[in-house]
């Protein structure tokens, strides 16, 4: 069955990585999962956005990884959006894990390129332990290295792979990295790859997929994969509509 995974939370209805999204995402117990991305403040604290600069989803501009935790509080995360949203802040990690604890899986997408955040893979790890939700989180990076670095810290997290393209060796590279999940964009996935990741017993995500005719396509040839989406409510009208129909 097809495993919805709200993409920053439900950001097609809310600010994307805020409380708010990661709320509505909640709302619904048939969403089984939240995606969120993490950066760390200039002072170390693992914060919740997408973007490494903060230009276009708060009023601060530069890197994120330049402001302290406090400085990047005090921005607005949310009024970009829809000003209703003006009181929504940056969240920390420990925010999210505390909402979320117990109700929902976590696709917790670390944002390390090149030597940005050395250490992250640590304080994310020391903060997942702390709440004991090792068992309700997969980290995953376009940045191989460090999930090898998170195998390497403790192979008992779940540790994923993202791509964007199609990959060679793609096997080899689980291996090496200690990765038991991949997640790829859906213009890349075919049958022979979800069959070779099913034989290996490797979890398959697809995303970003908001177009509810692509999703149809995906549900259909890939019943068994995830799929990343900004509009879970789409998604969830889709499954709904077929389950009525048998």
């Amino acid at each position: 069955m097809t495993t919805i995974v709200a993409h920053r939370g439900w950001s097609g209805a809310a600010p994307e990585n805020t409380l708010a999204a990661f709320k509505l995402a909640l709302s619904d117990a048939d969403i089984a999962c939240i995606e969120l991305d993490v950066h760390l403040s200039k002072d170390g604290v693992p914060v919740v956005i997408h973007d490494h600069t903060l230009d276009r989803t708060t009023n601060g501009t530069g890197f994120v990884q330049s402001l302290t935790y406090e400085e990047l509080r005090s921005l607005d995360a949310g009024s970009w959006y829809a000003p209703q949203y003006h009181d929504e802040k940056l969240p920390t990690l420990e925010e999210v894990l505390l909402l979320t604890k117990g109700r929902c899986r976590l696709a917790v997408e670390l944002k390390k390129i090149g030597n940005m955040y050395e250490g992250i893979e640590q304080k994310v790890i020391d903060l997942i332990l702390r709440y004991e939700m090792k068992e309700q989180v997969v980290l995953s990076s376009f940045d191989h290295d460090s999930m090898k670095k998170v195998n390497e810290i403790d192979s008992s997290f779940m540790t994923g792979l993202i791509f964007l393209g199609n990959p060679t060796l793609l096997l080899e590279q689980l291996q090496y990295t200690g990765a038991r999940s991949i997640s790829i964009h859906h213009a890349f996935i075919t049958k022979a790859l979800m069959d070779q990741m099913t034989e290996h017993g490797i979890d398959v995500g697809v995303w970003t997929v908001d177009d509810t005719a692509i999703m149809a396509r995906m549900m259909d040839l890939y019943p068994a994969a995830r799929i990343t989406t900004n509009y879970p409510d789409r998604l969830l009208n889709l499954i709904r509509g077929e389950a009525a129909l048998r």
